[in-house]
């Protein structure tokens, strides 16, 4: 078989393109922060802040000077940080397998995979982290595996903090799948559900409507923390964490110039995300695939999510 050196594999990119968002299912990153193309590697971009509230002095008379305001930028840049990887395919297996393409197909859909869940991670941390500082923990009592507590409340509370500082009313709850296994089994949460047989969680829209919101996001993912050839140790990407945020329910293929927590600026300057590209290493002798992204998750509206940390125990 004749083997194409340093291309740029469209075919292979739709297999990482479409594996990564299989793989995503149960991620969540891309709903909180929604993904916004942008033409430069690094730009400014737009923040929201106090002055969107502030009843500035618009009166005006035919000739008089306009009042002139002003809205925030951030201070600083988003900048595309590039990630790739790459997988070798031994010359030897290529030849023999009888479906070549399937062994380039399946590693090409686990870089595009490992890539998505590097985004995932990204903007867990972001969102779990100081750049939001509207944040409480719960007291053991208070916690969402604990039947006695009262997460409802909680969370309307949290509603009413938020509107407090942002004029927001938020509309998405977004949490970890242990947090979610509570949350789901919770009295305050199934007493609410008519019908529900004691014992059976609560369905992600009951829950939602049982807090009066639009919707509970749960993402399942998990990653490997050990280094290569290390026995494997699992970790939750989302950690016992609960964010009560606002996201512009008109948030999707481009959400710049919508109010979000948080933004995934992404380039394509030089390759789409997700690109594959192949070439033959002659000193290891193998078939090699690389994988291609270049993203940056920044935050955009602080005031849009509260943060509630040990959440369950």
């Amino acid at each position: 078989m004749t083997l194409i050196v340093g291309h740029l594999n469209q075919l292979l990119s739709g297999y990482a393109t479409k594996g990564a968002t299989n793989k995503a299912a149960g991620f969540i990153a891309d709903t909180v922060a929604p993904v916004v193309p942008v033409a430069n590697q690094s730009d400014g971009y737009v923040v929201f802040g106090d002055e969107e509230l502030r009843l500035d002095n618009a009166a005006y008379k035919g000739g008089a000077q306009v009042n002139r305001v002003s809205f925030t930028e951030s201070d600083d840049s988003f900048k595309c940080k590039e990630f790739a990887l790459e997988s070798a395919i031994a010359w030897s297996k290529m030849q023999n397998a009888d479906a070549a393409i399937r062994l380039e197909q399946r590693h090409a859909t686990g870089l595009g995979a490992k890539l998505r869940l590097r985004r995932e991670r990204a903007v867990a941390t972001l969102l779990t982290g100081a750049t939001f500082t509207n944040t409480a923990a719960l007291a053991a009592a208070d916690r969402w595996n604990v039947d006695t507590s009262n997460p409802v409340k909680k969370v309307r509370e949290i509603i009413a903090a938020i509107r407090a500082l942002s004029g927001l009313e938020p509309n998405t709850l977004a949490i970890g799948a242990e947090t979610w296994d509570g949350l789901s089994l919770h009295p305050d949460i199934t007493s609410r559900v008519a019908g529900l047989v004691a014992g059976t969680p609560a369905t992600l829209e009951q829950a939602a409507a049982a807090l009066g919101i639009d919707r509970v996001l749960v993402s399942s993912a998990i990653y490997n923390t050990a280094l290569e050839g290390q026995t494997a140790s699992y970790s939750p990407v989302w950690p016992k964490t609960a964010c009560i945020c606002y996201v512009d329910p008109s948030a999707g293929g481009d959400a710049e110039g919508l109010i979000t927590p948080a933004q995934q600026f992404v380039w394509s300057g030089l390759f789409a995300p997700f690109s594959i590209s192949t070439y033959e290493d002659e000193t290891s002798m193998s078939h090699v695939l690389r994988c291609y992204d270049a993203v940056d998750a920044k935050a955009i509206a602080v005031n849009s999510l509260y943060r509630l940390t040990t959440v369950v125990d």
